[in-house]
């Protein structure tokens, strides 16, 4: 299948055009093509068009100049590369995401929960919350599949000590990429459990994976990109579900797969062993008042 080339092997991509040329560049220079340049055909653009800025000026090398110059001019933006937050912290989980042809990315996925005066809400923001789907001629528009996977997730909370009726919840999807598939499901409940209960979340941990409203973990598309960038991103570890376990998989190094068919096994493995007082069941109903009592 086809992907997009990574930054390594846009830079590889950039090198051998200046050595193409006759021309030295700098590592700063290098690195600056890997930001900009989408695939391979930038790339040697970039380096093609800095090489004649320095012909022009009698010079065999390539100045960092040049290739601002040229970015400049050419309206390039950079690439959208997440690296994973320093230290644990409450409400914070990496998600993961696929954009482009078979490119992943980390997703940060942000929750607050703070006690409702009133009855609570729920805010989501960084999706669509709506779509339309069809036609120039006709068209229909349906609710979001992230949406509903918003509601599923609060279903399966109330199974567990979470009420979501008690707090105003914020879930925000930072980072400007495009998010509207269930593939969040997991991310978005521990985010949620963790504001709430005010557990730090493991920032080493990256996950993926549909909640069922029965606490399952379905599997979801575009695994591989996202293993490749949890372990490019920082993660030491990434969920993914059980469904989604392949052999071939192995063959990503460097990074811990952990395939799990349960929210109760995120949980455990997600959130900092030192935070973890209960024992976590979404097969257990806690009603309102037990929930009140912890």
């Amino acid at each position: 299948f086809f992907r997009e080339l990574d930054t390594e092997e846009i830079q590889k991509v950039a090198k051998n055009a200046a050595e193409k040329v006759e021309m030295q560049i700098g590592e700063n220079g290098i690195e600056m093509i890997g930001m900009y340049a989408r695939n391979g055909r930038e790339a040697i653009n970039l380096v093609q068009i800095s090489a004649g800025m320095a012909i022009n000026e009698e010079r065999s090398f390539i100045k960092d100049e040049d290739i601002e110059w040229v970015v400049h001019s050419s309206q390039l933006t950079p690439k959208y590369e997440k690296h994973i937050y320093p230290i644990p912290r409450i409400g914070l989980v990496n998600g993961l995401a696929v954009y482009g042809p078979n490119t992943g990315a980390l997703l940060e996925i942000e929750v607050t929960a703070i006690k409702a005066k009133d009855k609570g809400s729920v805010n989501v923001t960084g999706i669509v919350e709506e779509e339309s789907i069809g036609s120039q001629t006709k068209s229909i528009r349906r609710k979001s599949m992230a949406k509903g996977s918003v509601d599923n997730v609060l279903t399966v909370l109330r199974s567990l000590d979470v009420l979501p009726e008690g707090y105003d919840i914020h879930i925000n999807f930072p980072g400007g990429i495009p998010i509207d598939g269930p593939s969040a499901g997991i991310a978005m409940a521990t985010g949620v459990y963790s504001a709430v209960h005010r557990t730090y979340v493991n920032n080493e941990v990256a996950m993926t994976g549909e909640i069922s409203i029965h606490g399952e973990v379905k599997p979801i598309g575009g695994v591989y990109a996202k293993i490749k960038a949890a372990k490019k991103a920082g993660a030491k570890k990434v969920i993914i579900p059980a469904e989604n376990m392949q052999p071939f998989l192995y063959t990503i190094k460097g990074i811990e797969i952990i395939p799990v068919r349960k929210l109760k096994e995120v949980f455990e493995l997600t959130f900092m062993q030192e935070n973890m007082h209960r024992e976590l069941d979404v097969h257990t109903h806690v009603d309102e008042t037990d929930a009140q009592s912890m």
